[in-house]
């Protein structure tokens, strides 16, 4: 009777067992069968998720950037209170006003660049859309004089039309594209409003009261997290903050010179869309190497509504100064800020956008220079036990 109930106690496990797997490759079926509707919902979910929390993100990465400009404008303005009176006085009061001062400023200077360079930028634009037609014909006509060495090369006239349309026709969906955001901003002005008035009052809320929020923040992770790996997160924390805090700042400052130097020099050869160009080159900066070339693609595109030759003296100046920047200011600028020697700078860059392209040139430099600390603090521990290792670890 036992034996027979052993038995029973066997083919009832397999079968629970081969019903088990039966479901979940069931269940792997109908979500390969299905897998196209799923990450499409989840894709729906996270873009809903996003726009929610998206005040709260933009506020922090706001307020991240705008801390360290706080931090220096209150340890002034104590100085200066010493100075005057002689004690000590109140951090909250102090941390207030400097908040207000720095917003103050930002506003006046926000409106200030909106009132000298949005209308020159709209106006670019709609000469731009307007004299399209007319571009087209200089560009026909500039091709067709370099008609002997095409058909040197056995390119016909057909393919020369055909390279002109696509330049043109580029212009067009890129203007179109621009005026259409414009529009669908304006659409949803509600929303836009309601939502840089929230990132606003949080950036505000965020600096105010860091000190604050990250008490709360510790005492949170003191009761949910344990000892050991609350200690781990702390320093790792404080390990991104201190790389891709100067990895924001060495690009912020970067792009800024590289968009002033840009407009400066088109403006010396009187290229007429010396600003749009800056803006554009300024901003495109942060992705290393494309970026670059994008302002000196544009100086000859854009040169073509006037003269194909500054167009192309544009183009040189712009290439001249990208490589001066390239090669030692920026460099300079991140190795300084990140502690990596330009070499590893470079090859993070081409290895991070062969990967995950735009946004994989952009982060490969602050992650190289995360895993560098790590790598080195490694090789340090090493060391210790082992005295008489002769490794070398230089990024």
């Amino acid at each position: 009777m036992f034996e027979k109930l052993k038995i029973n106690k066997k083919y009832l496990s397999i079968g629970l067992i081969t019903l088990i797997i039966g479901v979940i490759l069931v269940c792997v079926y109908q979500i390969s069968r299905h897998a196209g509707d799923i990450f499409l919902t989840l894709r729906i979910m996270l873009a809903h998720l996003f726009n929610a929390l998206s005040p709260i993100i933009y506020a922090f990465i706001i307020s991240y950037i705008l801390y360290r400009p706080l931090l220096f404008l209150e340890k002034w303005w104590i100085k200066g209170w010493k100075a005057v009176f002689k004690k000590e006085p109140d951090a909250k009061k102090v941390r207030l006003i400097c908040l207000l001062l720095l917003i103050l400023s930002l506003l006046g200077s926000l409106f200030l660049l909106i009132q000298a360079v949005v209308p020159p930028l709209v106006q670019n634009l709609l000469t731009i859309g307007a004299d399209i037609p007319h571009v087209q014909m200089i560009l026909t006509e500039s091709l067709s004089k370099l008609a002997a060495y095409f058909k040197s090369l056995h390119i016909t006239d057909d393919q020369i039309h055909q390279v002109t349309l696509y330049i043109t026709g580029m212009l067009s969906g890129f203007l179109k594209k621009m005026f259409a955001s414009g529009t669908g901003m304006v659409t949803n002005v509600a929303t836009f409003c309601l939502n840089l008035f929230a990132t606003l009052i949080l950036t505000f809320y965020f600096l105010k009261d860091k000190e604050i929020i990250f008490d709360v923040l510790d005492k949170v992770s003191t009761i949910t997290l344990k000892p050991t790996f609350k200690l781990k997160l702390k320093h790792f924390i404080h390990d991104v903050h201190q790389i891709f805090g100067g990895f924001v700042l060495g690009q912020l400052l970067d792009a800024l010179l590289v968009g002033i130097a840009s407009t400066i020099l088109l403006f010396i050869i009187g290229h007429p869309f010396a600003l749009l160009i800056g803006f554009i080159a300024g901003v495109m900066n942060v992705i290393p190497y494309i970026g670059p070339m994008i302002g000196a693609t544009l100086a000859i595109i854009l040169g073509l509504f006037t003269d194909i030759k500054l167009g192309l003296l544009g183009a040189a100046l712009l290439i001249i100064y990208q490589q001066i920047d390239g090669n030692f200011i920026q460099p300079k600028i991140l190795g300084d800020s990140t502690g990596l020697a330009p070499v590893w700078i470079f090859m993070a860059i081409l290895i991070g956008g062969n990967y995950f392209g735009t946004i994989g040139m952009i982060l490969s430099v602050p992650v190289l220079a995360l895993i560098k600390v790590y790598l080195s603090r490694r090789l340090h521990k090493i060391k210790k036990e082992t005295p008489a290792s002769s490794t070398n670890l230089h990024l």
